[in-house]
C-alpha cells in the first residue's frame, strides 16, 4: 500500500489530493454510541446476531477487502486531514448492486439504516459515511485508471474476496456449472437518426469555440445550422422520406467535419465509429448503408457505446450478455457448503452465450 509514515493512502484529483485512511483491522467502539446499547434486549439481540445478513456481510465481505488491490490510484503526500476508508467505499458499491438502488438511494441507506451501516463497519452512530464526492471520486478513478492500464480493479477485489471465501469455507471447487443472461442497458431506445444525429452532437459540443475554428466558414455555418435540430422532435415530425434525406445529408457533413480533425480529438473514436457503421464512403462521397446492412454490434446509444443489439427468442435486448460461473459441488462432503460465483464476464448482447 502506498502511504506516508501515518499509514494514510492518497487519493489525487487533479492538482490536488485527497486523503484516505487506511481501515483499522480492529475498530475502537464507543460504548455510549453503539446502537446496540440503545436497544431493547430483543432488539439488539437481532443486531448483535453473527448469522443476521448485516454481520455476515461484515464478516465475510467488508472486513476482508484488501485495499492494496487499489494501490496504483494512490500516490505519497501528506497533505490534509485522513477522511474517508477505500473498504467502506468498496463495500458501498457492492451493498448498491446487491439492492439493486440507486445512488441516492445508497447513501439514505448509508445514514440512516442501522443494519447497513454495520454490515459496513459503521459500528457508532458516529461514524461518518463517505461524501458523494468522495465516492465518486473513487470510482471515476477506477475506471480510468481501466482504460488507461486495461485493468478492472474492481474485478480483481472481486477475484481476491472470492479466493478468500473459497479457502476459509473449503469448497473444492471441483465443480461448477455455467449461466448466461440478457441485461438491457439503463438507454434510451434511440431510432438510426437520433443514434448518428446525437453522436455528432456530442461531438461537436465537445470541440468548443477553438475547435470550431479548425473548420472553414461555410463549414462552420451547417454546423451552427445543425446545432439548432432536435433529433427527437424531427423523428415524430417529419415522414420517413425526409428523415432519410436528412440522413444522408447528415453523413455528407460529419465527413466532411472528420476529414478535418486530429484522431486525437475528443470523441473522434466514436464519431468515426458511428459514421462507418452507418455509412459507406464512395469516390468520395458518404453513402447511407441499407439498415439491413447494419450489425448487432452498432452503437445502439451514444451515452453507452458498448450495448449491442440481440433477439434470443421473443426477447430484444439493448444491452449486454453476462455470463455466471458458480461452484455446485454437491458431493457428501460439501452438499452443506454455500455455491459461490467465481467468475463473470460481460461483453455485447451479441456475443453468444458460449464465447
Amino acid at each position: 500500500m502506498l502511504s506516508d509514515k501515518k499509514n494514510r493512502i492518497l487519493y489525487p484529483v487533479k492538482d490536488q489530493e485527497i486523503m484516505f485512511k487506511k481501515t483499522p483491522e480492529n475498530p475502537q467502539f464507543d460504548l455510549f454510541s453503539t446502537p446496540s446499547t440503545q436497544m431493547r434486549k430483543r432488539e439488539a439481540k437481532k443486531y448483535d446476531d453473527p448469522h443476521g445478513w448485516h454481520n455476515l456481510f461484515y464478516a465475510n465481505v467488508t472486513s476482508k477487502i484488501d485495499e492494496t488491490v487499489f494501490s496504483p490510484l494512490f500516490k505519497e503526500g501528506n497533505m490534509g486531514a485522513p477522511n474517508a476508508s477505500i473498504r467502506v467505499i468498496i463495500a458501498m458499491s457492492i451493498i448498491k448492486e446487491g439492492f439493486g438502488c440507486s445512488d441516492e438511494e445508497l447513501f439514505e441507506k448509508c445514514q440512516f439504516d442501522l443494519l447497513v451501516r454495520k454490515a459496513l463497519g459503521l459500528f457508532s452512530l458516529s461514524d461518518v459515511v463517505p461524501s458523494i464526492d468522495t465516492y465518486y471520486l473513487l470510482r471515476r478513478r477506477i475506471c480510468e485508471y481501466e482504460n488507461r492500464q486495461g485493468i478492472n480493479l474492481m474485478e480483481k477485489s472481486f477475484e481476491q474476496l472470492t479466493g478468500d471465501q473459497l479457502s476459509r469455507f473449503k469448497i473444492s471447487g471441483k465443480s461448477v456449472r455455467m449461466d448466461s443472461k440478457l441485461i438491457g442497458s439503463n438507454i434510451a431506445g434511440y431510432s438510426r437518426f437520433e443514434i448518428i444525429h446525437n453522436t455528432f452532437r456530442q461531438f461537436i459540443k465537445g470541440l468548443g469555440e477553438g475547435g470550431m475554428l479548425l473548420l472553414n466558414p461555410k463549414l462552420r455555418k451547417q454546423v451552427l445550422l445543425f446545432l439548432e435540430e432536435d433529433a427527437g422532435k424531427m423523428v415524430y415530425r417529419l415522414n420517413s422520406e425526409t428523415i432519410g434525406e436528412k440522413i444522408s445529408a447528415l453523413g455528407r457533413l460529419i465527413y466532411q467535419v472528420l476529414k478535418r480533425m486530429a484522431e486525437t480529438t475528443p470523441g473522434y473514436d466514436l464519431l468515426h465509429r458511428v459514421f462507418h457503421e452507418q455509412y459507406e464512403v464512395v469516390k468520395g462521397q458518404a453513402i447511407l448503408r441499407p439498415k439491413e446492412d447494419i450489425a448487432a454490434k452498432s452503437v445502439q446509444n451514444h451515452n453507452d457505446p458498448d450495448a449491442d443489439y440481440r433477439e434470443k427468442g421473443n426477447q430484444k435486448v439493448k444491452g449486454y450478455s453476462v455470463n455466471i460461473t458458480e461452484t455446485c459441488d454437491d458431493t457428501d462432503e460439501q452438499k452443506d457448503k454455500p455455491n459461490l460465483i467465481v467468475n463473470v464476464q460481460v461483453k455485447g448482447a451479441s456475443a453468444a452465450d458460449n464465447d
